[in-house]
């Protein structure tokens, strides 16, 4: 194998599976080629996963290095994150405005909206929670961390070692990982946190287990409050 294409393979490995989870989160409430929003939520699941799994010997080996301050950091960073959202629900303005921005972005999809229970959305909501607190903390630290915190202070991003900030990265980072959540304010504020863990531990694993703990819990939450629109 060629050096160009294994560097090529590096790239897809940390990049492919963010953007086979993301797109297909666009065309949620389009109703993309007819398809319902299970079906495309699944689908983008399977196809990102599979992306993953093809990729894996890409990735660094996992370490267990700062898994307890990432656990306690997430715990935290769901409490953080419900508690910014809502005051964000009341600043004059902003919910339009963030409405408007990530108009399409974030589906508030309620599966019992119709009442009653079936095994096909009970089945759903498993599958939407191994997304959340599987799929979407691996895909997202690949490439927001893994990838793009790297490549920002060289193109040879691999060269950069794990948890390395200049200022410029840090930053843009952040940002770019806020404008990603209708929540902006709270995945500003989260967002700092897990580059600051990420520094702090030098290990990805630290930065999944951190992302994987929030999300897991933000489901819960989710599912008890009725909350859809974070869903």
């Amino acid at each position: 194998m060629s050096q160009g294409t294994e560097n090529h393979g590096r790239l897809l490995a940390y990049v492919a599976p963010f953007v086979l989870y993301v797109v297909p989160t666009m065309m949620e409430s389009t109703g993309w080629l007819g398809l319902s929003y299970e079906l495309i939520c699944t689908a983008k699941g399977i196809l990102s996963a599979a992306a993953l799994w093809l990729f894996r010997r890409h990735y660094p080996a996992f370490s267990i290095v700062g898994l307890r301050l990432a656990i306690t950091a997430g715990v935290l960073g769901c409490v953080i994150w419900v508690a910014l959202e809502s005051l964000q629900s009341t600043l004059p303005g902003i919910r339009q405005l963030s409405a408007w921005l990530f108009q399409g972005n974030r589906v508030g999809f309620d599966p019992f909206a119709d009442g009653g229970l079936s095994a096909w959305k009970i089945s759903f909501v498993v599958v939407r929670l191994i997304e959340l607190a599987v799929i979407v903390p691996l895909a997202e630290e690949l490439f927001w961390r893994g990838f793009l915190a790297r490549y920002l202070i060289a193109d040879d991003f691999e060269s950069v070692s794990h948890g390395h900030f200049t200022l410029f990265s840090f930053v843009v980072v952040t940002i770019a990982f806020a404008s990603a959540h209708p929540e902006f304010l709270a995945a500003t504020v989260w967002g700092m946190m897990i580059n600051a863990l990420y520094r702090r531990t030098r290990n990805l694993w630290a930065c999944v287990t951190m992302h994987a703990v929030t999300n897991g819990l933000l489901g819960g939450y989710i599912l008890l409050t009725n909350n859809w629109h974070l869903w």
